[in-house]
């Protein structure tokens, strides 16, 4: 009786350690319905499988508010592209007075693809047909997709002076006041959920495409630099693409925090660099565009985790070559 007692409280010492051993990180995104959200949800699917490791999706606003979250240690993943990166680190431009100095690059996850979206059957068929319509604008929770709609407008010869602002917080409350007829046009990542649930509303959507000519490609990259026209021909996953278009389109990259320990960060690199098909399988957009053989970049401004370069130099994706 007493050895039953006793193995009884030994496997309970031992299960309560277990609870108390197991790691659970969050991934800060921003609302449902996003590109981002999407990415963290498969993202963290994936980690939970392969690892053991806990994942959370943990919404925000926006990126504004998700990745000095990340620098802060109150989630442990996020996305962030390159030049919203940079100010943050460096405490300049949207970030200015705000330098996040502990945020460290785990891996370039997927190219992101986005671009103005109008009803299907709308008259508008070009950006310039943009001009005096009304437009979500300010991005308040996501001061950095104003490089890439200014970039985009530039492309087109055009300015936010040429059309009506209405201001929005994010692209989700944009594409929202899109559903609502508030506005005529919103900007948002392809493959997303809620280009699917906007076409939904209004019959179909279509996307407005940037000039590829060199002159137009120069001035959208003034604005964005490290960016560049991508065509894109219609797909199932790409909803919105009716026809070849040229849009716009740059690294996602995923990020975390200094202190976020070496061995966490090495298990869910190799658990993204193995990972390609299930990633597919949960968001498609997120597989097609996953290229483990990628993952490592040359980033001259930015610091890898340690985690990360240690996994990359065992599969011999260190130093990165482009």
């Amino acid at each position: 009786m007493k050895f039953r007692y006793f193995a009884i409280a030994a496997l309970a010492t031992v299960s309560f350690i277990s609870v108390a051993q197991a790691q659970t990180i969050g991934i800060g995104s921003s609302p449902p319905g996003s590109l981002s959200h999407s990415v963290g949800s498969a993202v963290a699917k994936l980690i939970t499988q392969d690892t053991g490791i806990q994942v959370r999706v943990q919404p925000h606003s926006g990126n504004s508010a998700y990745i000095p979250a990340v620098n802060a240690g109150e989630v442990d993943l996020g996305n962030a592209n390159e030049m919203e990166l940079d100010a943050a680190m460096t405490g300049t431009g949207i970030y200015k007075g705000q330098k996040l100095s502990n945020l460290r690059v785990m891996n370039v996850m997927m190219v992101l693809r986005a671009a103005w979206f109008v009803a299907k059957d709308s008259p508008i068929n070009s950006m310039q047909d943009l001009k005096g319509k009304r437009v979500p604008g300010k991005w308040s929770a996501q001061r950095a997709i104003k490089f890439n709609t200014d970039a985009y407008f530039a492309n087109a010869g055009l300015a936010y002076e040429d059309v009506k602002i209405v201001p929005v917080p994010s692209v989700s409350r944009g594409a929202d006041d899109f559903i609502q007829g508030k506005v005529d046009a919103f900007f948002f990542a392809i493959g997303a959920g809620k280009t699917r649930q906007a076409g939904a509303k209004v019959g179909g959507l279509k996307a407005l495409g940037l000039d590829p000519s060199p002159e137009a490609v120069a001035r959208y990259q003034s604005k964005l630099p490290g960016a560049y026209a991508l065509l894109v021909k219609p797909s199932k996953p790409n909803y919105g693409i009716v026809k070849p278009t040229y849009v716009s389109a740059f690294d996602m990259l995923y990020i975390t925090n200094k202190n976020v320990s070496d061995d966490i960060v090495y298990k869910v690199v190799k658990a993204m660099y193995g990972g390609k098909k299930k990633m597919f399988k949960s968001f498609k957009p997120l597989g097609a565009n996953f290229h483990p053989k990628k993952m490592a970049k040359k980033l001259a401004k930015f610091s890898y985790h340690p985690g990360a370069i240690k996994f990359y130099k065992e599969v011999g994706l260190w130093p990165p070559k482009g």
